[in-house]
């Protein structure tokens, strides 16, 4: 969430699944290319970290609460340390996606991070495989 949108709020939340009003379009896109919503599949969550520290703290809290991610180091031109929230074989709705972007924003803004979004995977048979 960026520090203007904080300041001067302007998110809303949608039905049907309470989402923010961007996390709501994005799965309607989704479903407007053929995405059962309600299927299981992989999913990502990104949070970014300007430090060390910061990184550490936040992957920590998250394996306390037995979240899956990964960290990945600054490399290449990307000055960020990165979390990757990860799971498999969960549908996003009713509650999964809602509640893990909450997770997400809550570990991001008590770390001093910040929550970048989110990706839903294509299944096997959206791909047509």
């Amino acid at each position: 969430m960026g520090f203007l949108t904080k300041v001067f709020g302007g998110r809303k939340r949608v039905g049907p699944y309470d989402l923010w009003s961007d996390d709501a379009e994005q799965l309607e896109a989704m479903a407007a290319r053929g995405a059962d919503l309600a299927a299981p599949r992989e999913s990502e969550f990104f949070l970014s970290f300007t430090s060390e520290p910061r990184v550490r703290g936040a992957a920590d809290e998250l394996r306390a609460l037995r979240v899956s991610h990964e960290l990945v180091e600054p490399s290449h031109d990307i000055p960020e340390w990165m979390l990757f929230v990860r799971a498999y074989r969960t549908p996003l709705v009713p509650d999964f996606l809602r509640d893990t972007i909450d997770l997400c924003e809550r570990i991001a803004e008590k770390h001093g991070g910040d929550y970048e979004g989110w990706a839903g995977l294509l299944t096997d048979e959206e791909k047509g495989l």
